[in-house]
């Protein structure tokens, strides 16, 4: 049994964010596993994919050759992308990309396979195509260029191999061109080198639900003959290709930084701006905004989503979020965690995951006034107020960091602390005032952490109830129990007659009564069920 869950029954982005926050806030951080070995990794004369500057969610190949996206399983509709460790300004230079194998998705699953490939400059976004200097060939037949999507050539898909050409030897223009299986499609993108200037194109894959292959050169045959005077991208002399800056080494040289405020404080605003001012650092930032724009599949029309859909989007990104922010420290990367971490739990749960970085909490506290002007801006922008029970709660559970063992650093990004203090004890202070009794609150939030992990758990089984739960008989001995809507006692084999069961409010003792009524239309009234808040 399933409950249906009304259209119109949508909550938003923050009230997303705060259910996995506020679920994930107690549990403890298992450590992150390792990163795995690559090969050619201290190899700076061989082209590869390069995993610095791919997507985190991005899962390459063990010889750096190929890849597919890590979460294909639970997030089919997550995009994950990633160029080349070199990149080329002049010649006749081709390189090829093979479908290898589409991913199995979810039955019932409308997410189809897709993949992109093409050429970007270094800094471009990972969506291939959606910024300036990044072109594609997207397998719907479709060319993409700063976002504006056209026909060109033909559909393509599994085990199709599109082979890349960037011929830089026009006087004023850069041409690229692409085939399919052999056959050429001729011109696809003209660049002015003016434009251009002295930056480097490198290879660039973009894929959904499915395995690349890339042929640099490193293949002893191509896949299909190359156009005459084209050159693979691996037989490019070292000295006339250029190399993306190199990861760090260790986890020393990385740093995260954690951002701390409420909705629409301006949190993401300033990992925005301090991105784009300290591009050498690359900083990769983990949010819902970033995630969402990874899961969304662009085309020539422009994607409506109806409230539904939209607001599975946007649960989806949030639980994809947290798993980022999981793996995110076996990588060697400065990061920017670019959302609300309020809870003092969460903070140091976060934080303690990235050892041997440096570590610092961004605090954004802006005055009242100015926030107010922000949430609204917010709504309009996004369409959707924040949840008042979500806000309520983040309010009173808003905890300013400390420096510590975990925590080199707190920065103030708009108000000092000062400043900020006394703000932020009158949210609290205003919040509790308005919540119920903490006790209450608690038991409400336990139910839903473990409706959320019996939800987590769904369709791998079910085991004894849980110990000092009563079961609620319904006219049958049978110990078959199953588990509906994080309740237990309702029999997996209907009895022989059929029943229904009907839950009464709660009495003052705390327990609601299960009552069966027959289809003879006779009742009887079971066992009281306690429940729990």
């Amino acid at each position: 049994v399933k409950r249906q869950r009304d259209e119109k029954d949508e909550h938003g982005r923050a009230y997303y964010e705060f259910r996995e926050e506020a679920y994930n806030s107690r549990s403890k951080s298992p450590p992150p596993p390792e990163e795995e070995p690559r090969e050619g990794e201290d190899d700076e004369t061989i082209v590869i994919l390069d995993t610095y500057t791919s997507d985190l969610h991005f899962k390459a190949s063990k010889d750096r050759y190929g890849g597919q996206p890590l979460f294909f399983e639970k997030f089919p509709s997550l995009w994950s992308g990633a160029r080349s460790t070199h990149g080329v300004t002049k010649g006749k230079i081709c390189f090829e990309a093979k479908v290898s194998q589409y991913l199995p998705v979810k039955e019932g699953s409308a997410e189809v396979p897709l993949f992109r490939v093409g050429w970007s400059v270094d800094f471009s976004h990972s969506q291939l195509g959606e910024d300036e200097f990044s072109y594609g060939y997207d397998g719907r037949g479709l060319k993409v260029e700063n976002g504006q999507f056209e026909e060109f050539g033909q559909s393509f898909g599994e085990n199709d191999v599109i082979g890349c050409f960037a011929n830089f030897e026009g006087e004023e223009l850069v041409e690229l061109s692409f085939s399919k299986n052999g056959e050429e499609l001729g011109p696809a993108f003209h660049i002015d080198k003016g434009s251009l200037g002295a930056r480097a194109l490198l290879p660039h894959v973009l894929c959904k639900n499915c395995v690349v292959e890339l042929n640099f050169g490193q293949k002893e045959e191509p896949f299909f003959p190359v156009p005459e005077d084209f050159v693979f991208i691996h037989s490019v002399p070292v000295e006339d290709r250029v190399r993306t800056p190199l990861p760090p080494k260790t986890t020393e040289e990385c740093e995260v930084l954690l951002m701390v405020g409420l909705p629409g404080s301006g949190k993401t605003q300033w990992a925005q701006t301090h991105g784009r001012e300290n591009r050498e650092k690359r900083f990769n930032i983990l949010g819902t905004e970033t995630v969402l724009h990874q899961m969304r599949t662009k085309g020539p029309e422009v994607e409506e989503l109806d409230a539904k859909s939209r607001d599975q989007l946007i649960q989806q990104a949030a639980q994809c979020l947290s798993k980022l922010v999981q793996i995110a420290p076996r990588a060697k990367r400065n990061f920017i965690l670019d959302q609300c971490n309020v809870y003092n739990s969460g903070q140091r749960r976060k934080l303690l995951a990235f050892k041997g970085f440096s570590r610092k909490v961004i605090v954004i506290v802006p005055t009242e006034d100015d926030w107010k002007k922000r949430l609204e801006l917010r709504k309009e922008a996004e369409g959707e107020d924040v949840p008042e029970s979500v806000m309520l709660e983040m309010k009173a559970n808003y905890s300013l960091p400390e420096k510590s063992d975990y925590l080199d650093e707190v920065i103030y990004g708009e108000l000092g602390k000062e400043e900020a203090q006394p703000l932020v004890t009158k949210y609290k202070e205003e919040a509790r005032k308005l919540l119920p009794p903490s006790e209450k609150r608690a038991n409400r939030r336990n139910n839903r952490n473990k409706r959320n992990r019996q939800n987590r758990n769904r369709g791998q089984g079910y085991g004894e109830a849980p110990t000092g739960r009563k079961r609620a008989v319904l006219g049958a001995s049978s110990p078959d129990f199953c588990q509906v809507w994080g309740l237990w006692g309702f029999p997996l084999t209907p009895p022989a007659t059929p029943r229904f069961c009907f839950l009464f409010p709660l009495s003052q003792s705390g327990s609601a009564e299960v009552t069966t009524i027959a289809s003879t239309g006779s009742s009887s009234t079971g066992d009281s069920l306690e429940t729990e808040g």
